[in-house]
């Protein structure tokens, strides 16, 4: 009899945690400075103690990933050596659930990447924004600057309030050392 089939390796994401952690093209440096200290400003002002009296939606950054024209191949081969991929991925609030077709999805423990667009081009490229274990901080170093094009690339971590260009190699091992603390 023939061995059983395992099940497709699935990731979820809550959907409010798409792009909290962007790969951008440099020249969205400005825009993405500009607004942190926006969304520092606003969430200061509207503060009340216990919790927040209004919400700022984040503009979207006038420069986007698919202007370097990624090719979904090298991602994949490039995000395949460090992290294992998965077959499906997954979104939604509460209880409801969607398949997210057109999004690829490497990692394991707490730390993926995503990749959205199609079989010809990468739309966007982020990361879960969740706690990571710290014997991922090389593997997440490594993937990270071996991405195509990666010297034109910037991470912007809005939850966290940093933004780095991904060549600069002391900023991102400190903030890898950071998301990666044991609390």
């Amino acid at each position: 009899m023939p061995e059983p089939m395992p099940p497709p390796r699935s990731l979820y994401f809550h959907e409010d945690d798409d792009s909290q952690i962007e790969l951008l093209p440099l020249a969205a440096w400005a825009h993405c400075k500009r607004t942190l200290a926006d969304l520092h400003d606003f969430a200061e002002a509207h503060f009340d103690g216990a919790g927040y009296t209004e919400l700022m939606v984040r503009p979207d950054a006038p420069h986007r990933l698919a202007e370097l024209r990624l090719q979904p191949g090298a991602v994949a081969a490039v995000a395949a050596a460090q992290f294992p991929a998965y077959d499906e991925v997954w979104t939604g609030y509460s209880s409801s659930r969607t398949r997210c077709r057109g999004v690829r999805a490497w990692g394991e423990d707490g730390f993926a990447l995503f990749a959205d667009g199609d079989e010809s081009s990468v739309e966007g490229l982020w990361l879960l924004a969740d706690r990571w274990w710290p014997r991922h901080a090389p593997r997440i170093a490594a993937l990270l600057r071996s991405l195509p094009r990666a010297g034109e690339l910037l991470l912007v971590d809005w939850p966290w309030g940093h933004l780095f260009a991904l060549s600069d190699a002391p900023a991102l091992e400190r903030w890898l050392a950071e998301r990666t603390a044991e609390s």
